[in-house]
């Protein structure tokens, strides 16, 4: 998985006296989570410069703010009649979660894959064709395609890595279906398969061979140019069921 991208900053506003710099999707971005942050780092965000923050990057209107005791802001931002919960850390103003279909405000981002690229990408991870709906979103500070597909007349999604096309999780019942009877992949094998997820270089930190029901699964932690990252493996069919930063 190649190091995600940053948002350019690339405008200033002045909210309060206080200059805000605003992210852009500029050609020349270079490579981390996209963010929208304070120009000025030497205090927190406050309600009303994340207001200002969530609104330039949706585009729309604020209609309620929120302070959490886990040190972030939610603001819930409407536009076009949509509504979106975006989710900013108080220390560095990073929109680290946005809650919403961000396609339907931003369908051509030219920093991920296509609609198209990322429903192949689920549809082989999961062996299904019947997508209901696929919704953009941001988690953890990465774009991510939530891909809903139609089991059994239930609503099951698959999250694919916008930037990369990699599975970030998928409901159980596909892991269950994709985890057939056979020899377990060694812990060697399996380190290797996830290591193998990143461009740079990634080191194993913990691995754990967890068996529920029949079901084995490998949980492995790495760190990634500083960045934890959790991935799960099956550990008889070798899927990816799970790629995520901590």
């Amino acid at each position: 998985m190649k190091k995600p991208m940053i948002l350019t900053l690339t405008t200033l506003l002045a909210v309060g006296g206080t200059s805000v710099a605003i992210a852009s999707t500029g050609a020349n971005a270079t490579e981390t989570e996209p963010t929208l942050a304070l120009h000025s780092e030497e205090k927190p965000v406050n309600e009303q410069e994340a207001a200002a923050l969530a609104e330039a990057f949706i585009g729309g209107n604020v209609t309620d703010i929120e302070k959490d005791d886990d040190g972030t802001i939610e603001v819930e931002v409407k536009r076009d009649g949509e509504e979106f919960d975006v989710e900013i850390l108080q220390q560095t103003g990073e929109i680290v979660n946005v809650d919403g279909n961000l396609l339907k405000i931003d369908p051509t981002n030219p920093e991920i894959i296509s609609v198209e690229e990322a429903e192949t990408a689920a549809k082989k991870a999961v062996n299904q064709e019947d997508i209901l709906k696929v919704e953009l979103e941001i988690e953890n500070g990465l774009y991510v395609y939530e891909i809903d597909f139609n089991v059994n007349g239930e609503d099951e999604d698959v999250k694919i890595n916008a930037e990369t096309g990699s599975v970030v999780s998928m409901d159980d019942i596909f892991k269950a279906n994709l985890h057939e009877q056979g020899d377990l992949i060694s812990m060697d094998e399996a380190k290797s398969i996830a290591t193998g997820e990143f461009e740079q270089q990634a080191t194993v930190t913990e691995i754990d061979l967890d068996t529920d029901d029949g079901f084995s699964v490998y949980e492995i932690e790495l760190l990634v140019d500083g960045v934890e990252y959790d991935v799960e493996i099956d550990a008889v069919s070798k899927a990816i069921l799970k790629n995520e930063r901590d």
